[in-house]
C-alpha cells in the first residue's frame, strides 16, 4: 500500500517535470489527463482517458516518462497503461474499425501550396484553445492528425457536437498546425454550404473538371457542418466520389457535424458508413471551471482584464455554449466602452440582465450596414458596391466583422449581403479588423462603440 502511495506521489512530480520539457499544448492534451494510481505488482500503472491516448503516449513520450521517473523516483519502472472507465464509449468503438492507410509520397510543391486558398481563419489556433474534459479527446485526435495527416488510423476524423462548442476552432487549428509542420501540404477548409455552392456553380458554368480538381487535389480536406448535405442528392453523389478519391490516395479527411453519423437523417447509407469508418468523437458543453478558463483566455488574447467576480458571474450564468459565452463578454465590453464606465459586478448584472433572461435585441445585417455607414459617413448603398476607396473598404470590412460577431449568419449569407462577395472576402475582412483592433486601442474603442449602439 505504501508503494502505491509513493507511485501516485512520484507521478505528480513526474508531471511537473515533463511540463517544463514539452510544449504547453502537448502537455495539456496528452500528459495532464493521466493519473498514477497504486500498483499491486510493483509495476507503475498510469491511468489514461482512453486507448487512443495510451497509444499516443507510448509512441511519443516513453523516453520522457522514463527520464522523469528516474529523476523523481530514483529508479526505473515497468510501465503499464490502464484505460479509465468511461460512461459512454459507444462512438469510440470506431477505433477498432480503423485501418491504417499508406502514406502518400509528398512532392516538392511549396510554391503551389503557398498560393493555395486554404480558407482558414488566423484567429483559430491551438494556442487560443482551452482544453478540458469537454473537448480533450477531440483535441487529442486533432493534434495526432495534424502531426501525421493521412498516416494515422483516424481517417476520416469526425467531430460532432452542439452549436457553439468549438468544432470549427478545433479543425481550423488543426489545419494551421499541419501547415506549420508540413508547409508543402495543401489544406482545404470549406463549409458544406460552400462545397454545395461551388458544385452548383460548376454545373452552371460547365466547369465540373475545375471543381473536382480544386477539391480532390488536396492533402487535407476539412468539411464543416456535414449535416447540411441532407436532401441534396447530387451534392452527396459528388462528395461520395471526392471522399473515395482522397481516401484511396491516403489523404486526410476531417468532418464536423452537430450530431453523430447514426443520428443524421437524409444522408445516403454509403456516406454514413464511410463517416464511421474512422474516428468518431464528440464535444460536450464546458463545465463551470472550463467556462471560466475560456473567458480568461479570451480576455488575455484581447488584452482586456476584468475583475475575477465579473468573470465568475458570466461563467456561472452562461452554461449553453462557448459562442454564447463570448457573446455575453462582447456585449459587456461594448457597453462599458460606449458609456466610458469601469466594469464591475453591478454594471455586469445590469448590462447582461436581458441576455441572461433570453430577451436579446436581435441585430440584422441591414442594421449593421446602416450603423457602419453612418459611423464612416458613407452612402449605405456603398456596402454592396464594387467601389474600393480606403474609407468605403474599411467601413465594409468593419460591417462584415460585426455581422460575423453579432449575428448567426453564415459566411456566404454575409458575403451575399455585401454585393455577392465570396466567403473568403468575409474571412479576410474579419482577420484584418481583428488584427487592427489588437494593435490599435482607439480603433478597438470605435468598434466597441458601434457594437454597443447596435445592441442597446
Amino acid at each position: 500500500m505504501q508503494e502505491g502511495i509513493a507511485n501516485a506521489w512520484h507521478w505528480n512530480d513526474c508531471l511537473s517535470y515533463m511540463a517544463r520539457r514539452v510544449k504547453e499544448q502537448s502537455f495539456k492534451t496528452w500528459l495532464k489527463p493521466t493519473v498514477g494510481p497504486p500498483g499491486e505488482t510493483g509495476d507503475f500503472l498510469i491511468s489514461v482517458p482512453n486507448q487512443f491516448v495510451a497509444d499516443w503516449i507510448q509512441g511519443h513520450f516513453s523516453d520522457l516518462i522514463d527520464e522523469a521517473l528516474n529523476e523523481v523516483a530514483g529508479r526505473k519502472f515497468e510501465i503499464c497503461y490502464v484505460v479509465a472507465e468511461q460512461n459512454d464509449t459507444s462512438d469510440q468503438t470506431s477505433l477498432n474499425l480503423c485501418q491504417p492507410v499508406s502514406a502518400a509520397m509528398d512532392l516538392p510543391r511549396r510554391a503551389l501550396a503557398e498560393e493555395f486558398q486554404t480558407n482558414l481563419s488566423s484567429k483559430y489556433n491551438f494556442e487560443s484553445l482551452v482544453v478540458g474534459d469537454f473537448n480533450q479527446f477531440a483535441c487529442a485526435a486533432s493534434v495526432a492528425v495534424a502531426e501525421a495527416p493521412g498516416m494515422t488510423r483516424y481517417n476520416p476524423l469526425y467531430i460532432y457536437g452542439g452549436t457553439g462548442l468549438g468544432k470549427t476552432h478545433i479543425v481550423q487549428a488543426m489545419g494551421h498546425r499541419i501547415l506549420e509542420l508540413f508547409p508543402t501540404k495543401r489544406v482545404m477548409y470549406a463549409t458544406s454550404e460552400k462545397f454545395t455552392s461551388d458544385f452548383i456553380s460548376s454545373i452552371s458554368s460547365s466547369s465540373i473538371s475545375d471543381f473536382t480538381r480544386v477539391y480532390r487535389d488536396v492533402d487535407v480536406l476539412i468539411i464543416d457542418d456535414i449535416q447540411f448535405f441532407t436532401g441534396k442528392e447530387s451534392t452527396q453523389e459528388q462528395f461520395f466520389h471526392t471522399f473515395n478519391t482522397l481516401y484511396h490516395q491516403g489523404k486526410q479527411i476531417v468532418l464536423t457535424s452537430d450530431r453523430s453519423p447514426r443520428d443524421i437523417k437524409g444522408l445516403e447509407e454509403r456516406l454514413l458508413s464511410r463517416f464511421q469508418s474512422g474516428l468518431v468523437t464528440d464535444l460536450q458543453a464546458p463545465d463551470l471551471e472550463n467556462r471560466t478558463a475560456i473567458l480568461y483566455k479570451k480576455l488575455e488574447s484581447d488584452g482586456t482584464p476584468l475583475p475575477d467576480n465579473v468573470v465568475r458571474y458570466i461563467a456561472d450564468k452562461v452554461s449553453t455554449n462557448i459562442r454564447e459565452l463570448e457573446g455575453a463578454l462582447i456585449r459587456l465590453l461594448a457597453y462599458a466602452s460606449l458609456k466610458s464606465e469601469p466594469v464591475d459586478l453591478e454594471l455586469t448584472k445590469n448590462v447582461l440582465s436581458e441576455t441572461f433572461s433570453s430577451r436579446k435585441k436581435e441585430v440584422t445585417i441591414k442594421d449593421i450596414q446602416l450603423q457602419a455607414s453612418e459611423h464612416f459617413s458613407i452612402d449605405p448603398q456603398m456596402m454592396q458596391a464594387k467601389k474600393k476607396t480606403s474609407n468605403i473598404a474599411l467601413a465594409r470590412q468593419v460591417a462584415m466583422y460585426l455581422c460575423r460577431s453579432l449575428t448567426a449568419n453564415s459566411l456566404k449569407a454575409i458575403g451575399d449581403a455585401f454585393g455577392g462577395r465570396d466567403h473568403s472576402t468575409v474571412i479576410h475582412a474579419c482577420d484584418q479588423i481583428s488584427k487592427r483592433m489588437s494593435s490599435d486601442p482607439s480603433f478597438r474603442e470605435k468598434i466597441d462603440q458601434i457594437s454597443a449602439s447596435l445592441l442597446y
